[in-house]
């Protein structure tokens, strides 16, 4: 294993680097960026960057890395999301104080790969995600059952779709904007036909 290259007791390796790292939050909209955020680089890592900054980031939020591979190269740009956050008071007892910023990739770009591939380190493959199906708790309505279960639009959506089946044929389908909105429209279904003589 490289000198520069770090194996501990967490999931992923990690290589020391040392080259500039720039960072933009991504505001509500995606085609909102503030200004982007000193910083100097730790480390990167298969599955994303740390980075020392002086602005705390919220976890979960969204942020595009440029990843500056030489001085003389155009920088690598990738879209990431904030994993986690510590406040340095070890480093600065006054503010401005200084945060460990660790940031995931998201769908790195091939360029991306090649560099981290330079350095020995593989980056972790693309999951591809899957929408979620959920199944509710089935019905019998006048002796007849009715199955619904509720399909994510696509994979992060809100979206839900509820689908409701008797004796294997649908009979009922509505598109939701939220996984509250469809389970609602599932036990409406269940009042409306209760309520048909």
């Amino acid at each position: 294993m490289p000198p520069d290259v770090v194996q501990e007791r967490r999931r992923l390796t990690r290589v020391d680097f040392q080259g500039r790292v720039e960072i933009d939050a991504v505001g509500p909209h995606p085609e909102t960026r503030a200004p982007s955020l000193p910083t100097s680089s730790i480390n990167l890592s298969e599955g994303g960057v740390c980075v020392r900054v002086e602005h705390e980031l919220a976890v979960r939020s969204r942020v595009v890395l440029r990843v500056f591979p030489s001085p003389r190269k155009r920088p690598v740009e990738c879209d990431g999301r904030v994993a986690w956050v510590v406040q340095r008071l070890d480093l600065r007892a006054t503010p401005p104080f200084l945060y460990d910023v660790g940031v995931e990739f998201l769908k790195p770009p091939d360029s991306l790969r090649r560099f981290a591939a330079r350095l020995g380190l593989p980056l972790k493959p693309v999951e591809k995600a899957t929408p979620r199906r959920l199944r509710l708790l089935p019905a019998t309505i006048r002796d007849r059952r009715y199955l619904a279960s509720l399909e994510q639009e696509r994979s992060g959506s809100n979206r839900w779709h509820v689908i409701v089946t008797v004796d294997g044929t649908p009979c009922f389908g509505q598109r939701c904007e939220s996984l509250q909105e469809a389970k609602a429209a599932w036990q409406r279904f269940q009042r409306q036909l209760g309520r048909k003589t």
